[in-house]
């Protein structure tokens, strides 16, 4: 029995609650597009059983053939199947349908898809530029066709793109917010949580503004938007004034979602930062355990002879490192039988009576030298950090300024005595802070080179400066 296309996608959209598992094991698999034949036979089944259990036995037999894998291959909407393999490969559109209803499991454009729509209008720019704009031409419609088709995908897949960001986006904000970082799950899942949100960030945020920014630089071609302008220009020229307005108003859709894509940074960058500064203490932690793992290697002979760390040794040189975590609970380590933890608190008790009985007898304990000068060392950078914050107080961002971190760069130069660029990155972070900061990223890579160092950076503009496009 043949049952045409369209009786077989009503019956996919009415159980799509299930077949959503097919959209759920592409993206597990990094969009691989075979399926497991027993995968779709098992949603199939469970779609049969969901109307056996309503008593409809007219509708559970259509599904059986309806649903046939011989039947969709028919169709076209299975395009390959491998019965040696039991695998089989589903129609791109009914993945994209499937996509279409579970937002949840759409993914955002990656640097390779947006490299491959902005070479396909750049292909489209070539072949305009080579061919005489003539609508009579067959040649020249072919490409206008296919010109409007990658159109209407860029704008397409990008509207996809900041739906699943949103989705994802509001989900894992939810769970970082949602989790209690006091104990050692909620702390995990936070953890991957921002990890999550840092990974969407470099690889989908931060590529979507390259690609809709008409002032990036490439190796090879132009931006998106600036070839579809380019093709209006030659289509105006060309005395085509309808096809010169369908490509401006093109060009100012797919640019309308940089706002979209701009917002979604926002939301995100303190959760990227919150990421960022948890790795770092995490690797403090982390440092700092195992100096005392290997301290306690290097003392160990297998009986533990009263052989404990001596008190200054670096692994214990700042015990305030596990201040924020004094409620977490350790896997207790197992090593030859012996409880390390409570030896090692029998050496702290031991040796705070030590140090008693010596302020006692002395008056005064000696102070670690390595401690000292690490003290003054943090005292100093405090001094230098409430320098660089009065001379910020007393200076005004430059009306024309379109470079910050050049800006700044020049006025903490002819104000402060031995500046480096590390005064120039605690300006910025204390600008930055600012209520009234209206600035933002250009995606255009430029350097400050000072002294031995050298800063590479995104420049940051006034977010009201009007975005020009580059024409050549």
């Amino acid at each position: 029995m043949n049952i045409k296309s369209p009786f077989v996608l009503k019956q996919i959209i009415e159980h799509r609650q299930l077949f959503t598992q097919l959209v759920a094991y592409i993206e597990e698999h990094d969009g691989d597009v075979e399926i497991p034949s027993r995968l779709y036979r098992f949603i199939v089944r469970q779609a049969i059983q969901t109307e056996a259990t309503q008593g409809n036995d007219r509708e559970r037999d259509r599904i059986r053939y309806t649903l046939s894998e011989d039947n969709l291959l028919r169709e076209r909407l299975i395009i390959r199947k491998d019965p040696a393999r039991g695998t089989l490969v589903l129609a791109p559109f009914v993945v994209d349908m499937l996509r279409h209803f579970d937002i949840g499991r759409m993914r955002g454009l990656s640097q390779a898809e947006l490299e491959d729509l902005r070479d396909g209008l750049n292909q489209s720019l070539a072949a305009f530029q080579e061919l005489p704009i003539d609508l009579k031409n067959d040649d020249f419609t072919d490409e206008l066709r296919l010109l409007r088709r990658r159109i209407q995908d860029t704008l397409g897949k990008m509207q996809e793109s900041i739906a699943a960001l949103e989705a994802q986006g509001d989900h894992l904000a939810d769970q970082v917010e949602q989790q209690d970082v006091g104990s050692l799950e909620g702390a995990a899942e936070t953890r991957r949580a921002l990890e999550n949100i840092n990974r969407i960030y470099q690889r989908y945020i931060l590529p979507a503004l390259e690609f809709l920014d008409p002032k990036t630089r490439f190796k090879k071609g132009v931006p998106a938007i600036t070839a579809i302008r380019r093709i209006a220009k030659l289509a105006g020229e060309s005395d085509q004034p309808a096809l010169n307005e369908e490509m401006q108003l093109s060009a100012n859709a797919i640019q309308s979602y940089v706002k979209d894509i701009d917002s979604l940074r926002l939301s995100l960058e303190r959760y990227v930062r919150q990421d960022r500064q948890q790795r770092q203490q995490y690797d403090a932690v982390e440092r700092a355990f195992n100096a005392i793992r290997l301290a306690t290697e290097e003392r160990h002979d297998d009986s533990f002879r009263n052989l404990y760390i001596p008190v200054r040794h670096a692994a214990i040189q700042s015990p305030g490192t596990f201040a924020g975590i004094k409620r977490m609970r350790f896997v207790r380590l197992e090593w030859h039988d012996i409880d390390h933890r409570a030896d090692i608190e029998e050496f702290t008790d031991r040796r705070i009576e030590e140090l008693r009985s010596q302020l006692d007898k002395a008056g005064s304990v000696k102070v670690d030298p390595a401690r000292a000068r690490r003290s003054e060392a943090e005292l100093q950078e405090q001094l230098r950090q409430h320098e660089v914050q009065a001379l910020l107080e007393r200076w005004t961002i430059p009306d024309d300024c379109q470079d910050l971190h050049a800006s700044l760069h020049d006025y903490l130069g002819s104000h402060l005595e031995g500046y480096t660029l590390n005064d120039l990155l605690e300006a910025l972070d204390w600008v930055m802070a600012l209520p009234d900061f209206k600035f933002h990223a250009r995606f255009q890579h430029l350097e400050i080179a000072h002294g031995e160092l050298a800063l590479s950076y995104h420049p940051l503009i006034p977010r009201e400066a009007p975005a020009t496009e580059i024409t050549v």
